[in-house]
């Protein structure tokens, strides 16, 4: 009888404990999948540039063991500078920007440029090179094209112009020390647009 009372209570003792582990670990599993909010980039942001409400937005995602290198919902970005290019899509890396405002090198503008002269595939988030191109006049020698400005940013790009073969409106993001230099090459001949990569 005792025998059969230290079996049953055996019994009851290795169930309870086998329940015990699955429901640990039940815990765990769902506590390791929990969904997190974490800001993610809505469309391409230059180097050295503010970041703005418009440009994150959150999302939510399981990142495990890697969370630490990302910026969740519960701290704001918005303000903060860009310490490198950041693409659409990608969620917002904690050492990818920072508060330092000596950091925020580029400054946006928009030029005119004919839309022959903008590669068909071009699209924001690239980066170009900028040329100065003189087309020869009555007669005279051809000058070489110019090398303007290299590694610059799309910001923008509208190709209204596109259907009647005229101007396009492309806004790039370039240091701002550069800037008079390429309104510089504005003011004559036409700026040639080459596409960095493709």
């Amino acid at each position: 009888m005792v025998q059969k009372r230290n079996s049953h209570t055996r019994l009851i003792l290795a169930t309870t404990l086998c329940g015990a582990t699955l429901l640990a670990s039940f815990a765990m599993s769902v506590a390791a999948n929990q969904k997190e909010k974490y800001w993610v980039v809505l469309r391409p942001i230059a180097a050295g540039t503010q970041i703005e409400a418009a440009d994150l937005g959150l999302e939510s995602v399981v990142l495990g063991s890697s969370e630490g290198n990302y910026l969740p919902a519960a701290l704001n970005p918005i303000g903060s500078i860009t310490r490198r290019a950041l693409s659409s899509g990608e969620l917002l890396e904690g050492n990818s920007i920072t508060d330092d405002s000596s950091a925020m090198v580029n400054r946006q503008i928009s030029i005119s440029v004919r839309s022959v002269d903008i590669p068909a595939g071009l699209t924001v988030g690239d980066m170009i090179s900028i040329y100065q191109l003189h087309d020869a006049k009555n007669g005279q020698a051809a000058l070489a094209p110019e090398f303007v400005q290299g590694g610059v940013f799309v910001s923008a790009l509208d190709r209204k112009g596109n259907n009647f073969g005229g101007e396009a409106a492309l806004t790039v993001s370039i240091n701002r020390e550069s800037i008079s230099e390429l309104l510089n090459a504005t003011t004559s001949g036409r700026l040639v647009i080459v596409r960095a990569h493709g």
